[in-house]
């Protein structure tokens, strides 16, 4: 994520020149600015551990990439709000050095994903001609 981050400004400050830009710079363009919209945290709201990673966990597998801008404060609320459903076990990892397993990350992403599903754009149907 932190590559992500860093390569989304440098294609940021690129963009600001007017150049045009493919797509798949204006989707690394776009997922870095989900992931500076969650990290932006208020003052003195702390947010718990399980809602850390299940957030960091949820940009890292680009959960947020088809929520628009103006709804990720909403989406991220919702997500955090939905941690609470991580199984005991798992959670209780989240707070010792051990490392998660696939099948934490995996029960972790599938909670977030279950939760951001309202907020996902859903595509056009393409008409058929």
């Amino acid at each position: 994520m932190k590559l992500d981050y860093a390569q989304f400004e440098e294609l940021e400050t690129f963009s600001r020149s007017g150049a045009r830009l493919d797509e798949e710079t204006r989707n690394i363009i776009d997922h870095g600015q989900r992931i500076r919209a969650c990290l932006k945290q208020p003052e003195f709201s702390p947010v718990s551990v399980p809602a850390q990673i299940t957030l960091l966990l949820a940009l890292t597998a680009k959960l947020f990439d088809s929520i628009p801008l103006d709804q990720m404060t909403e989406a991220e609320n919702t997500l955090c709000e939905a941690a609470s459903e991580i199984p005991a076990e798992v959670s209780a990892r989240l707070y010792t050095a051990e490392k998660l397993s696939d099948e934490d990350r995996k029960t972790i992403i599938q909670i977030a994903s279950k939760s951001l599903a309202r907020f996902q754009v859903k595509p056009t149907p393409v008409e058929k001609l």
